[in-house]
C-alpha cells in the first residue's frame, strides 16, 4: 500500500526559496525557528519508477501549512475560548459513558487591518503563482483570503493545541509561505499573539499524485498494468491529507490484507457511505485539485447520516473481518 503523502517528488516553498523535500521535520518546542528548517527527503526515485516503469500518469498538487507557535508565548486571556462539548459525547455508540482523559480548549482570534497590510505589502516575497501544483480550493492561504475578500475587516484564526503533552499550537487559518521574518510580523500583528514566537515557519509543498482513474474501486492498480497487489491511499490518490486520506487508508489496507488471504475484495458503494462516494468519484472521474468530500456529492445524503453509520457499516465490516463479534452484537442491540 503506497501512502506517499506530500513526498512524491516533493518540493517545499518558503518565501522565494524552494528545495526538494517531503516535509519539514517536526520541531522541538524549545528550538529557535530558522528560515531553513530540517527536512525529510522527497521520494524522487519512487516517482520515477511509477512514471517510467509502470507508465502511470502523474499530476501535480500543492498544499500549505501554517507556522507552529509556542503556546507559552500566547496571551490566552486576549483570545476567545472555544470550549469542548460539556457533557462530552463519544463518536462511537460502544462508549455508553464517555470518559475523556482531559479536555483541550481551543481559542479564537482574528486578523485585522494591520495584518492585511503586511499580507498584501509582502506578496512579492511569496513564490510566483507559476508553480505547477494546484492548491486546495476550500482552505486558501491568508494571502488568497485577503486578496479575494478585500471588503472583510477580519478573518478568523483558531488556535489549536497540538496535543496533551506539548506546547506547540497550530494557528488554523494562517497558512502562507512567506519568509520567516514576514510570518513573524503577521503573527505579532494579531490580537493575543503580539508576543507569540514561531517555532517552525509555515510553508507550501508541491508533490506528485497518480491519476486515480488508474485504480479500481478496491484502490488497487487496475488489472493489466503489471503490478497486481499494489494499492494506493491518501494524497497519492489526489485527495487532501485529512479525513479523505484516512478513509482511503481503511479501504486500501483492508483490500491488501484480503488479497493476501485470497478473499473477496471490500468495496463500498455510493449508497453504503461517504467513503463509497469518495472512492467512486476518484476512480471514475479523477480530479485536478485536492479532492474533498461534501454532502452535496452524495445522491443518498438523506440516508448517509452520522446517527446510522454504525447500523449501515458494522454488519458489512464484520463480514470482512474488520470488527469483532462483540461490536456487531452491540450494534444489533442498538438496532
Amino acid at each position: 500500500v503506497l501512502t506517499t503523502g506530500t513526498f512524491l517528488r516533493g518540493r517545499i516553498y518558503l518565501g522565494l526559496e524552494s528545495y526538494p523535500a517531503g516535509r519539514h521535520e517536526r520541531p522541538s518546542e524549545d528550538e529557535a525557528a530558522t528560515s531553513r528548517p530540517r527536512t525529510e527527503p522527497a521520494a524522487n526515485a519512487l516517482a520515477n519508477l511509477l512514471e517510467n516503469r509502470l507508465q502511470l500518469p502523474l499530476g501535480r498538487l500543492k498544499t500549505g501549512t501554517p507556522p507552529r507557535l509556542d503556546g507559552r508565548t500566547i496571551d490566552w486571556d486576549d483570545c476567545d475560548p472555544q470550549p469542548s462539548e460539556n457533557p462530552p459525547f463519544a463518536f462511537s455508540f460502544i462508549n455508553e459513558t464517555p470518559s475523556p482523559q482531559g479536555f483541550i480548549q481551543c481559542y479564537r482570534t482574528g486578523t485585522n487591518a494591520d495584518t492585511h497590510a503586511i499580507v498584501m505589502n509582502e506578496k512579492d516575497t511569496l513564490a510566483p503563482p507559476s508553480t505547477d501544483g494546484t492548491g486546495p480550493r476550500y482552505c486558501p492561504s491568508i494571502y488568497k483570503k485577503v486578496e479575494r475578500f478585500g471588503h472583510r475587516s477580519s478573518h478568523g484564526v483558531w488556535l489549536e493545541p497540538e496535543g496533551l503533552n506539548t506546547n506547540l499550537v497550530y494557528p488554523n487559518g494562517l497558512s502562507g509561505a512567506y519568509p520567516l521574518e514576514v510570518q513573524q510580523r503577521i503573527i505579532n500583528s494579531i490580537h493575543g499573539l503580539t508576543n507569540a514566537r514561531i517555532v517552525q515557519p509555515g510553508y507550501d509543498v508541491e508533490y506528485d499524485f497518480i491519476d486515480p482513474t488508474c485504480m479500481g474501486h478496491d484502490l488497487g492498480l487496475a488489472t493489466g498494468r503489471g503490478a497486481d497487489g499494489l494499492f494506493f491511499a491518501g494524497q497519492i490518490c489526489g485527495t487532501t491529507g485529512y479525513e479523505e486520506a484516512a478513509a482511503l487508508g481503511i479501504i486500501a489496507g483492508t483490500n491488501a490484507a484480503l488479497l493476501a488471504l485470497k478473499k473477496q475484495r471490500f468495496v463500498l458503494s455510493r449508497r453504503d457511505g461517504y467513503i463509497g462516494v469518495l472512492v467512486d468519484d476518484l476512480v471514475t472521474r479523477g480530479t485536478q485539485e485536492p479532492y474533498r468530500v461534501f454532502t452535496s456529492r452524495a445522491e443518498y445524503r438523506l440516508h448517509l447520516r452520522a446517527d446510522n453509520a454504525d447500523l449501515r457499516l458494522t454488519p458489512l465490516a464484520y463480514q470482512y473481518g474488520l470488527v469483532s463479534e462483540q461490536r456487531l452484537e452491540i450494534c444489533m442491540n442498538r438496532q
